[in-house]
């Protein structure tokens, strides 16, 4: 299996709380993917706005970032070590001006972490979504992950990736997280999945 795919994700109450902090969080203007150096162009790139990483808080549970932990522990039951997460969002005109627009560039994430994933929180298309890539030097995906309001998609870190590139809506909303669970050691998520 290349990724996992968690449909109606958050309950109601919590994805009412976590669109709130969307809604309301500050947005920097940078690019994906930034491994890459663009000549710190960033619409050279693939060019979005993100938030600062969402900060546990032990005295307040309704944060999103305890609100995800908890959610994908219990829908996982695999228990989190490490979390990282923020809110991103992409903007159709941007990207249609960009030398992004309708190409595959598949990258991998963070070695360090094992497991990556993001929530998807509008669009209903496959070209709001993700392609997945078994090489990163291929340039048609092997599966494409459509874009569905809740949805949450995972997988190995070391799985090229990225987004469709050719999105629909006007503002792509997702939720990217990188994490360590008991399941995905250190440099184990290539066997755990199945895509050596």
């Amino acid at each position: 299996m290349l990724f996992h795919i968690i449909d109606d994700f958050y309950d109601l109450n919590n994805l009412g709380l976590v669109m709130v902090n969307f809604m309301n969080l500050h947005f920097d203007k940078t690019y994906q993917s930034q491994d890459t150096y663009y000549g710190a162009e960033r619409m050279n790139a693939y060019p979005c706005y993100q938030t600062v990483k969402c900060k546990p808080n032990e005295q307040n549970n309704l944060n999103p970032h305890s609100i995800l932990k908890n959610t994908f522990e219990r829908r996982t039951n695999q228990k989190i070590f490490v979390l990282e997460t923020f809110f991103r969002k992409t903007k159709l005109d941007e990207l249609k001006n960009s030398p992004s627009w309708n190409q595959h560039k598949p990258h991998k994430d963070d070695v360090l972490f094992d497991v990556a994933g993001l929530i998807y929180f509008n669009g209903n298309s496959l070209k709001d979504g993700t392609n997945f890539y078994l090489d990163a030097n291929h340039y048609e995906p092997t599966a494409v992950v459509g874009a569905q309001y809740n949805r949450c998609v995972f997988y190995g870190t070391q799985l090229p990736h990225c987004p469709s590139m050719i999105q629909e809506v006007e503002e792509r909303w997702t939720q990217p997280f990188f994490l360590i669970t008991t399941h995905f050691s250190v440099g184990m998520s290539k066997k755990y999945l199945n895509f050596s």
